[in-house]
């Protein structure tokens, strides 16, 4: 494919792709001058006025004429076009710039080539560097050992320690300065000091987002998205409105864990095509997540042409108690991984970094030994040394080479004895405002942009960015490091530190108010530039403004960074964000301390909540209520337990009623009659689910559920979902349950909480099994499954597995019920009594047909124990289930008396609630113990009685089992054909149930739906 190209000069312009070429030579540049050049080039010869570029070029932006010339210069650089004497562009002072290169349309045929972009002045100083590098043999040999090793599949996890100054990243430069000459891919992870161990994944992200803007980006994105959605979610800029929509649900309730693994999928993906280095530089700074990334690609055991080079300092994680030091010892000892430890250059070393810097061997030999007798060898304390006796003129190059001024210079008392000495007497000896740009620049962190220094010093851009210019041709503190270009459209610049060390030594110059008001100007003017998409930032914006002082800003943007680490499901870190603030809030005028603190708590409560963690949720849970009653502020308290009534239900659901009483009894203090209601009718719902059916329950829960509008806050609507769950559960509305259930879903989509998703999904299964929708409900628990898995939420996995066992069970697959049973419980998942109840009662039941009744007798016994001894309250939603297991149970042992005892107490609990499916079952349970009781009479009656039900409700579920028992009835009193028509009934019915089934489901191969086996049990069933 070709497409049209304006050629001038050895350049061609392709504005479709947006892509400027030399030759055959892509030169990079940035959005904003790209956009002026198209400008420019498409009106060859015409004046373009200042004014039209930024309407242009900056639409719907405020910008100064400052942006504009800082994109000109970018554009110049690119193009190596002098101001003075320009080939292409003009000035025309004080009014705008003309084309004046001849231009013409061409056919431009797709190169590709790989980007190599003019190096500035600058630029040129970091290569000449990189020609210096010296030593390390021993270490290069090491790390070529485990590249090879690492593309014969066989994953390499290196970590490089050593402090600070050692040459860590000089190390992990010249490895990769001979990876690229061998084609392999690298992702280059950084971690930022001014992040720590707050932004979960954040290195890894940025470092995939800048791969997914190269040359390969598309390719990349593309494995992104097949392999790790997680990680795409976290890259919006390449997401478009229709993906985002789609992401929402594919993402929906992942966790840290489903990250982790896709990641470590997505890089063995990869690396099927060619082997990847993943560099993670300065770890000591890492967030914890990231750590855990290395742990999980260090041991996977799969194949994988795989790299990981791990950089950090020894001495900073000991102190910290970071957890990298403890990862990468376990790694080592398992034989996961290797550590080079590195030590100071050696005299040898030292010599020839100076016979390369200076070019002359003797030279080097002449001045080794008073530079390795100050530095030991340390190699930032080594270049540092030389390039100060250069800069102060001790070391001079004339027509006959470099010499030494003064023999005893490199010794004199003046040269500092060591390292941080050497860089405190490098920034002594600048310029007043040159000090004074980089101490301002260390505040931004270990990169900058120029924008930033210029408006915390309220300097021109272009000044700024010069003086940025001038200290990064000198090699020594700075370095170029490309160009940022703000939402704003403002463009600049970017540089970095040489070394955090240089950053650290000028960041400690700033005097605390001078300190404190660089932040402050710093985070205003991030927070003007991004505008609406500061919350992209929150974390640097929080960090600045705390530092700043400006605390109300400061919390306003840890919640907005514990919001996203939320969205990357890190409920660690998010919970570390709230934290943070919440140590802010005394900072507060004391008017706003009390409520910012309840909100806080509130906010860390759900993140607790939403990741699984209900222990810490109703800790803070517990501090709201505290310090609401300690200020008299009685409906705060209120909400707060009812919060916890709830939120108790899934750990000690001993405590939910007494917080839902000790919520309405402090409620009555409120002269609020809607508000009093709602408190009242949560007491009553969870009466409701608690201790069974009750009219007057029900109507006050009703009500309290219609005062809930879809305008009042999450918390609230999803308190109205759980109240009509089970109200309509219990009066066997099963639409109005389902409709219920699946507004709780939307909302615990909404806060991704998997748990609570398949709580909901649960529920509704149960009503559709009971309204003959089996299809339904197995197609959505096996996709709620799938979810659950995904995201690896051990809770829901077991409630699900729980729900499609209970599904078998209804179809008489009890072998399949009872593994599902087995596999889903256990001491974890068992700690949740919802789990247990429903767990413990599927595998009675499934073991009590399967004729293992000392099985069956375990789990029914620990099911009496968790109520009777441990006085934990089973829901109303399950109990019909036990009490008919109870039943089943003593039946299949023989003792019909006991049996007949049980169901009388099943009826008389069925008897007093709208729920017919159980009530029919109760009539069906007493027919036949009355059958086995030879009681024909009674048998009639109860099937009369239940039939009777059947035909006013329909339930299809219970149906099935009273006209088997039935046919039961009439072929004990020989009246087969009578007998074949109740039977013909019952299969009708099962006919039904298995028709709701998808043709594939393999659950139509139950033995329910198998006419013969089926005939088989029509009277064992009654046994």
């Amino acid at each position: 494919m070709r497409t049209d190209a304006l050629a001038f000069g050895e350049f061609r312009l392709d504005r479709a792709n947006a892509l400027l070429w030399r030759g055959r030579d892509r030169i990079a540049l940035a959005p904003k001058p790209f956009e002026v050049l198209c400008c420019l080039a498409g009106r060859p010869g015409e004046l373009v006025t200042k004014e039209e570029l930024l309407d242009t070029v900056w639409t719907d932006l405020h910008v100064s004429e400052s942006s504009l010339a800082v994109a000109m210069n970018a554009l110049r650089s690119a193009l190596g076009d002098d101001r003075q004497s320009p080939n292409y562009i003009e000035t025309v002072t004080r009014r705008g710039y003309r084309f004046i290169a001849a231009v013409t349309t061409t056919d431009l045929a797709p190169i590709e080539q790989a980007v190599e972009e003019e190096p500035s002045a600058a630029e040129q100083i970091v290569d000449r560097r990189r020609q210096w590098r010296v030593g390390r043999a021993a270490a290069l040999e090491t790390l070529d050992k485990a590249l090879q090793l690492a593309r014969t599949g066989q994953r390499q996890v290196v970590f490089i320690t050593g402090e600070a100054g050692i040459g860590k990243t000089t190390l992990v430069q010249m490895t990769l300065d001979r990876i690229e000459r061998q084609g392999l891919s690298v992702l280059h992870c950084n971690c930022n000091e001014l992040f720590g161990t707050h932004e979960a994944f954040l290195p890894i992200i940025e470092a995939l987002n800048e791969r997914c803007r190269g040359t390969e980006g598309a390719s990349l994105l593309g494995s992104i998205r097949a392999h790790a959605p997680t990680w795409l979610a976290q890259m919006p800029g390449f997401l478009g409105e229709a993906d985002r929509t789609a992401f929402q649900h594919e993402v929906f309730g992942a966790t840290r864990e489903r990250m982790l693994r896709e990641f470590a999928d997505l890089m063995e993906s990869l690396a099927v095509g060619r082997p990847w280095v993943i560099v993670l530089e300065d770890m000591h700074w890492s967030d914890f997540a990231t750590v855990d990334v290395l742990s999980r690609l260090a041991r996977r055991d799969r194949k994988a042409a795989i790299l990981v080079l791990a950089t950090y300092r020894p001495m900073e994680v000991a102190v910290g108690g970071h957890p990298v030091r403890a990862v990468h010892q376990d790694l080592r000892i398992h034989g996961h991984a290797i550590e080079l430890a590195l030590d100071r250059l050696s005299g040898v070393d030292v010599e020839r970094y100076l016979a390369l810097r200076f070019g002359s061997a003797d030279f080097a030999r002449g001045l080794v030994e008073r530079i390795f007798a100050r530095t030991g060898g340390q190699p930032l304390f080594v270049t540092s040394l030389v390039d100060h006796l250069v800069a102060q003129g001790a070391l001079v190059e004339d027509d006959a080479g470099w010499r030494l001024v003064r023999e005893e210079a490199a010794s004199h008392d003046s040269v500092p004895r060591d390292l941080e000495g050497m860089i405190t007497q490098q920034i002594d000896h600048l310029s007043a405002d040159e000090r004074s740009l980089l101490e301002v620049a260390s505040a931004a962190g270990a990169e900058f942009s120029a924008l930033q220094v210029a408006g915390v010093l309220d300097r021109p851009v272009l000044e700024v960015e010069q003086m940025c210019e001038d200290l990064a041709r000198t090699g020594r503190i700075i370095v170029v490091d490309g160009l940022t270009e703000w939402p704003n459209g403002e463009v600049s610049g970017r540089y970095a530190f040489q070394h955090a060390l240089y950053q650290e030594a000028l960041y400690q110059r700033l005097a605390p108010a001078r300190r404190t008001r660089t932040h402050a100007s710093l985070g205003a003017g991030l927070e003007r530039a991004y505008g609406p998409r500061a919350p992209e930032i929150a974390a640097v914006l929080a960090r600045h403004f705390e530092l700043g002082r400006d605390f109300p800003k400061a919390m306003l943007y840890l919640g907005t960074a514990a919001e996203g680490s939320a969205r990357r499901f890190s409920t660690r870190e998010a919970a570390n964000y709230l934290s943070r603030a919440l140590e802010l809030v005394p900072n507060l005028p004391p008017e706003f301390q009390v409520a910012t603190r309840l909100k806080l708590l509130l906010q860390r409560a759900w993140a607790w909540r939403a990741g699984g963690d209900f222990l810490n949720s109703l800790q803070d849970l517990g501090a709201v209520v505290a310090h609401a009653a300690e200020n008299g502020l009685v409906r705060e308290e209120v909400n707060a337990l009812v919060d916890l009534s709830r939120f108790c239900l899934y750990v000690d659901r001993r405590q939910s009623l007494p917080f839902a009483e000790q919520a309405l009894a402090k409620s009555r203090a409120i002269d609020d009659a809607a508000f009093g209601a709602l408190v009242q009718g949560n007491v009553a719902n969870l009466k409701l689910m608690l201790r069974g059916w009750d009219r007057e329950n029900a109507e006050l829960s009703e009500r309290a559920s219609r005062l809930i509008t879809d305008s009042q806050d999450f918390s609230m609507r999803l308190r109205r979902c759980s109240m009509e769950m089970v109200l309509e559960y219990l009066r066997a509305n099963y639409p109005a349950c389902c409709a219920a259930t699946s507004r709780g879903k939307q909302l615990a989509r909404q806060v991704g909480d998997v748990y609570l998703f398949a709580l909901y999904e649960s529920v509704e299964a149960f009503a559709q099994i009971y309204s003959g929708e089996w299809g339904r409900a197995h197609s959505s628990v096996v996709a709620a499954l799938a979810i659950s898995e995904r995201n690896a939420n051990p809770q829901a996995i077991a409630l699900c597995q729980l729900t499609i066992g209970w599904l078998y069970s209804e179809a008489e697959e009890y072998g399949s019920a009872a593994r599902r049973g087995e596999e889903a419980l256990g001491p974890m998942t068992e700690a949740n009594p919802f789990t247990f109840f429903v767990g413990r009662n599927l595998l009675a039941r499934a073991y009590v047909r399967m004729r293992n009744l000392a099985l069956a007798r375990q789990h029914l016994d620990a099911l009496e124990r968790r109520m009777e001894v441990d006085r934990v309250p089973m829901e109303s939603l399950v109990m019909p289930h036990y009490l008919l297991t109870w039943c089943d149970y003593w039946i299949a042992v023989g003792d019909l008396d006991r049996a007949e005892g049980a169901a009388g107490r099943f009826h008389k609990v069925t008897s007093a609630a709208p729920d017919k499916p159980f009530l029919v079952l109760s009539y069906d349970v007493m027919a036949r113990i009355a059958l086995l009781k030879h009681d024909a009479q009674s048998a009639g009656d109860h099937l009369s009685a239940a039939i009777s039900v059947i035909r006013h409700a329909g339930l299809p579920q219970a149906a099935w089992r009273v006209y088997r028992t039935a046919a039961a009835l009439y072929e004990s009193l020989g009246h087969a054909q009578k007998a074949a028509k109740w039977q013909g009934r019952s299969r009708r019915v099962i006919a039904s149930l298995a028709q709701s089934l998808d043709p594939g489901d393999p659950l139509r191969l139950a033995s329910l739906f198998d006419a013969d086996r089926n005939a088989e049990g029509e009277i064992a069933g009654l046994t």
